[in-house]
């Protein structure tokens, strides 16, 4: 039986992880569940796929709405938990899930929570990049161009000026997409069969053309970053997408933009697209969409009107119609540990303060503390389809098709706070 909130919720959200969502009347029986009834349950959480790095670890950590900790459990692998009140506890809760993974040349600690969770069974299944080695490119007879150059392979892309250089492979063989910007428009060159440890020179004496579209802005734009993501199926869960273009903005205000993708290899694209109507702007404009590359950037309506930030809490004032709050702190410890915690909400509240920390937290990471965070940016996002927040996360957590509501076509409005 599916059910939404029962409660009232004030109001009508990496990557690459995939979270499913089974609301259900009780927690299903687990082999190990307490012999005390009295116990309240929380959350039963499944872990499934390569959500958690298999060196490493996760936490997940329920809280009341006040912030306050009732449950935490470190886990590994792929268990099944059973999280209990440690104190009787009133529903709605929060629920923070925890994973860390090498990032650069550092490690960057993920931390998501989600307000007004009702007590139920949640399964996370996460899909993760896994390095298959690298391959050495060079490329030879180079037609005269402009701009940076795009090197792309499943889940991988670098763009830069340079005409050689080691590239990372995420599934051996794979193939490379090679674009360029010539006097004529865009070429393309692709190259089969690259395996990992690999060195080989990529001819481009002959290439491509590539297909144009273009897609109007709403507003003229001083700044923008448009990025294309070409499938192979409609699997838009997959972290092996092939970026097909990045379009960078150069200061000069525009009104469109223009990008490049090969005729024939893809059945469906991811677009997303940044922009900024000018430099002294604090606000960014967010559109992404899955399918067909749209014909226009869709502007959301929802504005900020005032933001007030204290330690740990952040207040504000909204307007227009959204589907949900995103507010992200951040932190970068001595040693080089990243953390980056982001919290999703319902449209109406008015403030969001970060849950307490649990003791499986502080001792895993004995440098993270409320003061050490900085609060980078609030965004408000509007999903197409979505009509309120509960709406929102069944979309997010339906385990019919997991992970399919992170890919709705959504509008947003970011406001940079660093």
């Amino acid at each position: 039986m599916m059910i939404l909130n029962p409660y009232k919720y004030p109001g009508n959200i990496l990557s690459f992880i995939i979270l499913a969502l089974l609301f259900g009347t009780a927690c299903k029986k687990k082999q190990d569940d307490p012999a005390t009834p009295e116990k309240q349950a929380l959350m039963t959480i499944n872990f499934q796929g390569d959500f958690i790095n298999p060196k490493l670890k996760a936490i997940v950590f329920v809280s009341d709405m006040a912030g306050n900790a009732l449950a935490d459990t470190t886990v590994t692998g792929n268990p099944s938990v059973v999280l209990y009140a440690k104190t009787a506890a009133t529903p709605p809760f929060q629920v923070t899930i925890v994973k860390w993974e090498p990032d650069m040349h550092n490690f960057l600690v993920t931390m998501m929570t989600y307000q007004y969770v009702m007590p139920g069974e949640w399964t996370i299944y996460g899909k993760r990049r896994v390095s298959d080695g690298d391959v050495a490119i060079s490329l030879k007879n180079i037609p005269p161009h402009t701009g940076p150059i795009l090197y792309s392979g499943s889940g991988y892309s670098n763009h830069t000026f340079a005409t050689s250089g080691t590239f990372q492979l995420y599934k051996s063989p794979d193939e490379l997409y090679v674009r360029i910007n010539t006097a004529s428009g865009p070429m393309i060159k692709w190259t089969y069969g690259l395996s990992a440890g690999a060195s080989l020179d990529v001819d481009l004496s002959s290439m491509d053309e590539a297909e144009k579209k273009t897609i109007t802005l709403p507003v003229m734009a001083q700044d923008f970053n448009a990025r294309i993501y070409g499938y192979h199926d409609t699997d838009y869960t997959s972290v092996l997408p092939v970026m097909t273009d990045e379009v960078l903005g150069d200061g000069t205000s525009v009104d469109k933009v223009v990008v490049s993708y090969p005729a024939d290899a893809f059945i469906s694209f991811q677009t997303r697209i940044e922009m900024i109507e000018s430099w002294t702007s604090l606000l960014t404009y967010i559109f992404s969409s899955d399918g067909a590359i749209p014909e226009s950037f869709v502007k959301t309506g929802a504005m900020v009107t005032d933001i007030q930030t204290t330690g740990n809490k952040v207040g504000f004032k909204t307007t227009g119609s959204f589907t949900v709050t995103t507010a992200t702190w951040t932190f970068l410890d001595a040693g080089n540990l990243a953390f980056e915690w982001t919290v999703y909400g319902p449209d109406t509240i008015s403030s969001v303060t970060l849950p307490v920390l649990p003791g499986a937290l502080t001792s895993m990471f004995p440098t993270l503390s409320p003061d050490s965070l900085h609060l980078r940016h609030f965004e408000l996002t509007d999903h197409q389809g979505i009509s309120s927040y509960p709406d929102y996360l069944h979309a997010i957590f339906n385990p019919a098709s997991p992970g399919k509501g992170s890919h709705l076509q959504a509008s947003g409005v970011k406001i940079r706070l660093d």
